[in-house]
């Protein structure tokens, strides 16, 4: 929480529905067994947590003929408010159109959740062959060009926190390297035939929010054409520091 100690008891099942919500997010349209698997709840306690989060407007019935849930309108109205509220994340997403324009290839923004790393914004590449990425997929922190941006600004015990195999996490030396480059990449780590490279942005304090990504497939984005996106993928992030 960027220092800040809470010292006040949370509601567990507020945060059990809102980790339901993200469950959703990531799946969706998913029905009631799959979710019991992916969330580890209790059959009945799930159902009622998808009726409550289904009554505010937070989830709905997929189309089709077994029941499964997707997300409502509510996640779309609140995340649109957020976008408008935080200047950084909205100039960041004015941000990718350019950057897609000058590369030719897909580029998308991530943002840092207490939990996970999100796809939260895509602009597609001009190529046949391209990169195709789905709006709330999930990004691996230790294999992700975008999670090893993110961990180079980060203490060892920050990383570890947020590790889920913790030995693919990269040297110090490794992060270091990152941090002074401005950009981490990932050959085929996340999906096989697919490369990536990925700068954190950072809030004021230094803090990583999230990252930019510059994807395609591996015969494009050669260990060469990585040093070369560098350039223009570092030049949007500055650009995101430096406008007024």
């Amino acid at each position: 929480m960027g220092g800040i100690q809470i010292t006040v008891k949370t509601i567990r099942s507020l945060t059990r529905g809102l980790e339901i919500l993200e469950a959703i997010a990531a799946r969706q349209p998913i029905g009631l067994t799959a979710l019991c698997t992916a969330t580890g709840e209790d059959k009945s306690a799930l159902q009622r947590t998808l009726a409550t989060l289904h009554e505010a407007g937070w989830i709905q019935p997929a189309p089709g003929s077994s029941p499964q849930w997707e997300l409502g309108a509510k996640p779309i109205v609140v995340s649109g408010r957020a976008r408008q509220s935080s200047s950084l994340q909205g100039r960041a997403r004015q941000l990718l159109g350019p950057l897609r324009d000058a590369t030719r290839e897909t580029v998308h923004l991530a943002l840092l959740t207490s939990t996970n790393l999100v796809v939260a914004d895509v602009a597609e590449g001009m190529q046949v062959l391209r990169t195709a990425l789905p709006v709330g997929q999930l990004h691996p922190f230790e294999t992700s060009s975008a999670g090893r941006a993110i961990l180079a600004h980060l203490n060892p015990a920050q990383r570890m926190a947020r590790a889920q195999v913790p030995e693919k996490l990269m040297t110090e030396a490794e992060y270091d390297e990152i941090r002074q480059r401005g950009w981490a990449s990932s050959a085929g780590e996340v999906l096989e035939g697919s490369n990536s490279i990925g700068a954190a942005i950072l809030d004021a304090a230094g803090t990583p929010m999230g990252a930019i990504v510059i994807s395609g497939p591996a015969s494009r984005l050669t260990p060469a054409r990585c040093e070369e996106l560098g350039v223009p993928l570092t030049d949007t992030i500055r650009a995101l520091y430096h406008h007024h």
